[in-house]
Parts: structure tokens; sequence; C-alpha cells
């Protein structure tokens, strides 16, 4: 294996204590006791450190590497984050020593040195002018479609209760709240406007970024556009790369944080706030990379919120702390470079499946508004495929309540800790049944917001579908694939179909989404501020002016 000392950090030279629990195997005769990364060591004395080393092989090698004199301790610290952060580590191996304490750290975040770097300078050279039309037109689509969402949602009891908060606050009133004739601080707006944004789960969403991105992203570089007095050109270029720098980051983190229950929409959600806002503020490099790092520790969002109000606040407050962080960042308030992939930091405590190179894997040289998918149905995306595809058997097939035997929903087994309240007694629990979902498409009803109410819910002819409804949860079926939907009727004949739903469109696409939109925008909008003011928005938006303040793009000064 060569000089030792080329690969070899120093193992417990004062002892230790088992751990927690391991994410990465040694080749040693005692894994057990030698590989347990995302934790201390502390000394605990002789007889510890013999049971630590007694099964391991490699021991004797370290014993005679070691001295015991301080200045020998502070040598080899030195020569473990020398070759740490070269990556020079073994993989079995990549321990790490700072101020007495021991720690090893996986492979794959000692190999991610940087990557919060990589990401901050990427965000940082987008540029509007060199935007393709096609970019520029999704980003005209996600503007509209959010502004819809949070007109909408600004006047849902969440909503409601997100804008008596906000202006409570003591501050200059700058930033408007979406649908009404209110402002507050730039934050304060923010997060009013990422609820009402998220309340209706009728907004945008995003396989690559593991949430939706524009309830947080656009909420506030919009605020924050509105108080600086920014350009359309400006605020877009700022969402484009604050979306940029969340998918990479969320990609790079890997499935493991939302098995866990993360909810990615409040923490990934922080950095594409934080990195968006740090573009309008005018931070360099550096200084996205500040922002990434308060962001890190702002970073939060449970999935167990699902079904509540909590669900909308973890987009709210991945808005405003997003924010927050990007303004701090502005002012010199100090953070780690490496918050993301740093020992201790997002993804090491967060994931068990970091990947610095998985971003690019998975995107090429796609830019990540390129993934955004647009809800035709108001509630959660995991739902969609089962509603499409029992409409697409009810327009191939003739069947009444009565002839349904019973409907059998084969779906991915993590949809059990996210879409799958059986018998929801509200509203938002609603949009979170996939059962209540079957059952209306199974009725025949329209899936917007109206039928995702309390008294929908437990409506006795969609109650008695919903009993009819089977969830069957494989763990072959991936949790971003189509839903089987299995509909057995009482003659013996049995229909199938699977519609995939995560598809974004293709450029070929753009037009024919923009025309779908532009109906869903008027249907939210109109019964709230009229439909001559819905169509006078869909035209500003269509232009998309890139000299435009952004404020009077969105109507923002006439509240709507």
């Amino acid at each position: 294996m060569g000089n030792p000392q080329l690969w070899l950090a120093p193992l417990i030279p004062f002892g230790a204590a088992p751990f927690r629990e391991s994410k990465l195997s040694c080749s040693c005769a005692a894994p057990e006791r030698c590989a347990h990364p995302a934790a201390y060591l502390w000394p605990v004395g002789q007889s510890a450190r013999r049971a630590w080393t007694g099964g391991c092989p490699l021991w004797k090698v370290v014993q005679t590497m070691l001295g015991t004199r301080e200045s020998d301790r502070k040598s080899w610290r030195t020569l473990a984050w020398t070759y740490q952060t070269m990556n020079t580590i073994p993989k079995c191996l990549t321990h790490a020593v700072v101020g007495g304490k021991n720690a090893v750290m996986s492979a794959s975040i000692t190999s991610a040195h940087g990557f919060t770097s990589r990401i901050a300078h990427e965000v940082n050279a987008i540029r509007y002018e060199d935007l393709s039309p096609q970019v520029l037109a999704r980003a005209r689509h996600v503007l509209l479609d959010w502004l819809g969402a949070a007109i909408a949602g600004s006047v849902e009891p969440a909503g409601r209760i997100a804008q008596s908060i906000a202006v409570e606050a003591d501050c200059r009133p700058v930033a408007r709240l979406v649908g009404t004739n209110l402002s507050s601080s730039p934050r304060e707006a923010a997060f009013a406007n990422a609820v009402a944004a998220h309340a209706l789960d009728f907004d945008d969403s995003s396989m690559w970024a593991d949430g939706h991105p524009s309830a947080t992203i656009v909420s506030a570089t919009v605020a924050l556009g509105e108080a600086m007095r920014s350009t359309t050109a400006q605020v877009v270029e700022a969402i484009v790369a604050g979306l940029q720098g969340q998918v990479r980051i969320a990609l790079a983190t890997g499935p493991s944080a939302y098995d866990k229950g993360f909810h990615g929409t409040g923490t990934y959600g922080t950095f594409g706030a934080a990195g968006a806002c740090a573009r309008l503020l005018g931070l360099d490099a550096e200084g996205i990379e500040r922002a990434y790092g308060l962001a890190a520790t702002q970073a939060a969002g449970l999935k167990i919120s699902f079904g509540t109000m909590g669900k909308h606040l973890n987009a709210a407050k991945a808005a405003t702390n997003g924010m927050l962080a990007a303004q701090l960042a502005k002012k010199h308030f100090t953070a780690p470079l490496d918050a993301i992939e740093g020992r201790q930091g997002f993804a090491w405590t967060q994931s068990t499946s970091f990947d610095r190179e998985r971003p690019q894997q998975v995107m090429g040289d796609r830019l990540a508004i390129e993934s955004i998918l647009f809800k035709r149905h108001a509630c959660c995306h995991g739902t969609h495929s089962t509603i499409d595809g029992i409409a697409q058997l009810r327009a191939l097939n003739s069947f009444s309540d009565d002839d349904i035997a019973g409907t059998r929903l084969i779906v991915s087994d993590k949809m059990l800790d996210i879409c799958c309240i059986a018998d929801p007694t509200t509203g938002l629990e609603g949009k979170f049944s996939v059962r209540h979902a079957a059952s209306l498409a199974l009725a025949g009803f329209d899936s917007g917001p109206d039928s995702f109410t309390d008294e929908r819910v437990h409506d006795p002819r969609l109650v008695s579908l919903r009993n009819r409804v089977e969830v069957d949860p494989r763990p072959d079926r991936p949790l971003n694939g189509p839903t089987r939907v299995v509909v057995n009727l009482t003659s013996g004949k049995q229909l199938e179909a699977e519609v995939d739903v995560f598809e974004p469109a293709t450029d070929a696409e753009l037009p024919a989404e923009w025309d779908a939109l532009v109906t869903k925008f008027e249907a939210l909008a109109t019964p709230i501020i009229g439909g001559s003011r819905a169509q006078d928005l869909v035209r500003r938006i269509a232009r998309l002016d890139p000299d435009c303040p952004i404020d009077q793009l969105l109507g923002l000064q006439d509240g709507n």
C-alpha cells in the first residue's frame, strides 16, 4: 500500500467509545468497531481504547507512527487535514482529526471538497442576455403560474393568516402582498406570498428540485425585486440562477433526505431563494457561497406537515430564510464556505447519498428551469397519475359508480409517506390522499380547488367510491413513475391504465403549455381580481418586457 503516511490519518490516538451507527464499511476484521462516520469519538481512557483497537489489524501500524507528545499529535492532525482536503485518503479510511476529537467522514462527502464554491460560481455566471428564447418562455410560464396560484391562495385561510402576520411587523411597506392592497417589508411579503402560492398545492413542482421551487424562489425574488425597483430581466435572471443552484444541491444530496422525512421545498428551497436573492443583490461568487452557508444552517422542513398548513410554512420559511441569508451575506456576515459538503454541514447531517457528480449526470447541458412541471390538479403531484389514468379509462369506457367493484392503485412504496392519507377529514388532507383523488376521478368530478374542501372529502358518494379504492405499494416501482390504475367492474371486466405525469414540456410543446397555463390562470385569478384585470396581466407577462419594473409587470402596484 506504499508509504502509510500518504494515506492513513490517525485512528483514535486517545481511545474512544463505540459509535452510534455505520454508513461506511472498512475492510478490517472488526468493522463494527472502526467504521462509524458522522460522530465524534471522545477520549474515554485506556480500557476503551483497547476494546476499540483490539480487532483492527491497522492499529499496530498506527501505534508505531503515533507519538505521545502533543507536538506529534498536532502534526498528525495537520497531515490528516491536508490529505483529507486533497482527497488522497482511501474511501474506507477518511478520518479527520480536529481539536483533539476524531471523526470519520464518509468518502462521498470528503470527495465533494469545493462543491459549494463550484455551484456558487455557476450561479454567478448566469446572465439574462445568454438565456435562449425557449428558456425565457419557460420563465414566462413560471411567473404566470406562480402569480395565479398566489392570487388564488391569497384568500385561503392560510393566506389570510400569513397576511395578518406580515402586516403586524413594524417595517417599511415596500413590497406588496399578492392579491391584496397590503404591503410590508420584502421578507414579510415573501413569507405571505409563499404561503399563498403554496396554499392550494396548485403551484409548480420539479423532480430535480425535489419540491415546489417557485413558491420559494419567485416569492422571495419578486418581493425583494419590488423593493429594489428591479427590472423584469434582473428578476428573471435571478430566478433562473437561483433555481439552477437549488437543483444542483438537491440532486447532489440525493433521495435519502426526502426518504427520511425532510421536505425538499423547505430545505432545498432555502438555497434556491438564497441564490436568487444573492444575484439580485449583486453578490459575487464568494458572496453567494456565504449566502449558501447561511442558508444551510436555516434549511428545514418536515414531511409530517403534509395535509396541514405546516406544509405552506415550509415554503414560506424557505423564502424568507433564503432572502435573509443573502441580505446578511451582502453585509459580509461570515459563514462557512463549505456548509453544504463540509463536515457537520448540510449534506453530512441530512444525506447518506451525497454525490457531487449526480447533478451533471442527470442534467447534462440542460438548465434547471427545464425541469419545471405545472399542475393541472390542485393536489399533491403524486396523485396526478392516478387522476389522469382513471380519466383516460372513463374516456374510453362507459361505467357508473354501481359498475365499479373495486379500484387498485399500484404505486411506489415511497408514496405511503407522501400522499396516502387513507381517510381524509379535511380538504388539506384530501390533497394528500390518492384514494380521495381516485374517487374524484371515478365520479368524473373536477380536480380543481373546489374538489379539495372539508365538505367534499365527506361527500357520501365520494366516500363510497373511496372505500372501494385499494393502494398497493410496491418497492420495485419508482417514485417518479406512473401509477398503474386497475379498475375492476362488476361484469368481470378489468380496465388498466398508466399515465406518466413527470415529464416536463419539450421546447416544441411550450406554446400549448402556455395556452393551458393561461386557462388555468384566468380560472384562478378571475374570481378574485376580475376577468379584465386577469387578461391584462396575461398580456403583460406574455410580452415579458425585460426593462419593465417587476412590480409593473405583475401588477403589484395595483394590488393585482
